[in-house]
């Protein structure tokens, strides 16, 4: 379902996301025509410059192609449902943290399903530790902590699913992420929203309800996964515009100084 588009995040960065999150789940399919740019702009809410700005980011991550007349597609090769749309914005890049997040996406809603079913007293009493240690920073923040303190819930969640290979994959995921962690920064905002959904999901594991415990982690990398993605688009959009600038500039002292070359 369309849904209007929300503050106080950049705009743009919020449309690429929904749009996204729509072609994923199938509202829009590969080679599909997106809806005229005024019919988009008021579905969503927004204004037709910065749903322009977002087409464009998501053009340059090569989500969607821009056809000369003929409106703007969904680039074939975007698989509903199973690839990562960080995946895709990153290919090009070579960058790991798109590959990293599909997995992500495929291993760890069962990791906190199995953690539902199987998880001890001693795991969850380390996991409400975490979470408090977490309350503790939003009300006092340190300096590299929140990220820690993530990554710590994420291994002890994994430790309580009582599968040894799954701990070992959620602490290279873990590795992978501190390496890239410029795709990371995040206001405190984030940090609180992120303390919420380690909240809920210990609370379906809590309860010993595998299948929430799985929707609740999905929906909490969806999240992350939308923040990186706009930040991500955003930084696309930024280059490709001073490039543009310093060619368009280069151009001009090119014309300015011909005349002088032929004196």
């Amino acid at each position: 379902m369309v849904e209007p588009i929300r503050r106080p995040r950049r705009l743009s960065q919020q449309i690429a996301a929904q749009l996204c999150q729509l072609i994923r789940e199938g509202h829009y399919r590969p080679g599909d025509r997106l809806p005229a740019e005024r019919d988009l702009a008021e579905q969503l809410q927004v204004s037709r410059a910065s749903l322009r700005e977002a087409l464009r980011g998501l053009e340059i991550a090569g989500i969607v192609e821009s056809h000369h007349g003929g409106g703007t597609y969904v680039r074939n090769g975007f698989v509903q449902g199973l690839i990562s749309p960080l995946a895709l914005v990153l290919e090009a890049s070579g960058d790991l943290i798109g590959d990293l997040w599909e997995v992500r996406l495929i291993v760890e809603p069962d990791v906190a399903a199995l953690a539902a079913l199987r998880a001890t007293p001693t795991d969850m009493a380390t996991l409400e530790e975490v979470l408090r240690q977490q309350a503790e920073d939003l009300d006092h923040p340190v300096p590299q902590r929140a990220p820690n303190l993530d990554r710590q819930f994420h291994v002890a969640l994994a430790q309580a699913s009582g599968n040894e290979v799954a701990v070992q994959v959620i602490q290279l995921i873990n590795r992978v992420l501190q390496e890239g962690r410029r795709h990371y920064h995040a206001s405190p905002q984030r940090h609180l929203r992120a303390y919420q959904m380690h909240q809920e999901i210990l609370d379906a594991v809590r309860a010993r309800q595998p299948d929430e415990a799985r929707d609740k982690m999905l929906q909490h990398l969806r999240e992350v996964e939308s923040f990186i993605l706009g930040s991500v688009v955003e930084a696309n959009t930024h280059r490709t515009h001073r490039t543009e600038r310093h060619a368009r500039s280069g151009s001009s002292v090119r014309r300015r100084r011909g005349p002088d070359l032929t004196e």
